[in-house]
């Protein structure tokens, strides 16, 4: 892939969001201090919520040097794991967006001494050169909110998370809660939110909103594998509490005074070479575009008949240029 990718077109200006009020961190037990001997350095971070099966240590693995510090956001019960001198662990109960909140008010530095925060799940399978290559990307395109691609074998809800071989970058709406980056700006704006859900959900919409059309993307350069199948302990916990994403979803969408309805969207793109291509002008041409490059993904899919379905589905709305909604289940 040619470097020229990453090379910023304009200088971009990362919006600033208004103030927030403070949540209470219900629910969460966390060690509030960072160990003596942390060493964060670097400019920028991934936070990951790990369980003792977390797939992080692979992040770290092969040769040459990374442009990220870790700091492993612990909810399991051994005191021995997780302890080596590359990583920083701090234990927190909790479900993934509560346990954020409070271990970044509590530690206000992990936002304020870095350009880019990576927040990505245990499940994910990714490279130390991929991690870095996302952050240079971030920072070139000056976005204040991506996601990495979902490889073809990956467990998936959303068409769009997949990678598109016909793209390097597409910029949207929307990004998946799995490994979301966010420009320190970004989330010291908006991480008052990660303390009124348990789902997640609606949390892209409050990017979304503040980002604008080419401020977030999901970049098809960079790849992650999702390991496992979508929903988790997360959603666990929502079914005991009675609670529905969807509602936590209209709740944020009310508090932003925003469509409830969740309507996703891609403006542009990148194209292998760098040139930018917009949707605005030539709708079926770039809709015709992206689905050649979802094409392929039919071999290697673990859920073929979904994808199928998803693909039928874009196909449908791009001819008839109806919007991609997300269905609410009955």
């Amino acid at each position: 892939m040619e470097r020229s990718f990453i090379r910023a077109a304009e200088e971009r200006v990362i919006p600033v969001a208004g103030e927030l009020r403070p949540v209470s961190p219900a629910g969460v037990d966390e060690d509030t201090c960072l160990p003596r001997n942390a060493n964060l350095t670097r400019r920028n971070l991934v936070v990951v919520r790990a369980g003792d099966r977390s797939l992080h240590p692979y992040w770290l693995r092969g040769d040459g040097t990374r442009n990220f510090d870790l700091v492993v956001s612990y909810f399991g019960d051994d005191p021995g794991l997780y302890r080596e001198d590359d990583a920083v662990r701090i234990d927190a109960k909790g479900p993934k967006w509560l346990g954020l909140y409070a271990l970044f008010e509590q530690h206000k530095e992990l936002v304020k001494n870095y350009d880019y925060i990576l927040l990505p799940d245990d499940d994910l399978m990714m490279s130390k050169a991929d991690i870095s290559r996302l952050f240079d990307i971030c920072r070139a395109y000056g976005l204040a909110a991506a996601h990495p691609a979902l490889t073809w074998n990956s467990h998936f809800s959303h068409l769009i998370a997949l990678r598109n071989s016909a793209t390097c970058l597409r910029f949207t709406n929307f990004v998946e809660l799995m490994a979301p980056c966010l420009s320190a700006a970004m989330l010291d704006d908006t991480r008052g939110y990660f303390g009124k859900t348990l789902s997640g959900w609606g949390l892209e919409r409050v990017w979304a909103s503040r980002a604008g059309k080419m401020g977030m993307a999901i970049v098809d350069e960079v790849t992650v594998n999702h390991t496992r199948p979508v929903g988790g302990p997360n959603y666990m916990l929502l079914r005991e509490k009675g609670i529905s994403p969807w509602d936590e979803l209209k709740a944020l969408c009310r508090e932003l005074r925003i469509d409830e309805r969740p309507v996703i969207e891609t403006y542009a793109a990148v194209l292998p070479g760098g040139r930018r291509l917009s949707r605005a002008c030539r709708e079926r041409i770039f809709d015709s575009r992206l689905l050649r490059g979802w094409l392929w993904a039919l071999a290697e899919t673990p859920a073929q008949k979904m994808l199928a379905r998803r693909l039928a589905g874009y196909v449908y709305k791009a001819i008839w240029q109806q919007p991609d909604m997300v269905a609410e289940a009955a």
